[in-house]
């Protein structure tokens, strides 16, 4: 059902404790930071995550993100920036205020999953 409803996110994530952290943009959160943890000397945890509708939604949250911690000179490499969890997270908000994007939190996309569920359930119940 998640893969179906498209849903993207622009996350931080980084090593416990902090710095550097990774912000980007992902489909599937929980892959991404699979694919990530080899690379990393310290075990990695989301230090936050905002979602959107889409792809598009989400490259563009994440444009917005960029040009602010690249204004700030924040940038190591690539998608890795040197900026604390709390940083990340007022660059994430900002970014979302900035862009009018919609959005929504985890807890509020995995609401919106399991209401899809259980409006599916629902529907084949009925049509049984």
């Amino acid at each position: 059902i998640f893969m179906e409803l498209g849903y993207a996110c622009v996350y931080a994530v980084g090593p416990i404790g902090g710095r550097p952290l990774r912000i980007s943009w992902a489909r599937q959160l929980k892959e991404k930071l699979a694919e990530l943890q080899p690379g990393c000397w310290k075990e990695l945890q989301v230090h936050d995550v905002v979602w959107t509708p889409g792809n598009m939604t989400a490259v563009r949250l994440l444009g917005e993100a960029t040009a602010l911690l690249d204004k700030a000179k924040r940038r190591l490499t690539g998608d890795w920036y040197d900026v604390t969890p709390e940083y990340a997270q007022q660059v994430l908000r900002l970014a979302t205020e900035r862009s009018g994007v919609p959005h929504f939190t985890h807890a509020e996309m995995l609401d919106k999953v399991r209401a899809e569920r259980k409006r599916r359930n629902d529907l084949s119940v009925k049509n049984a």
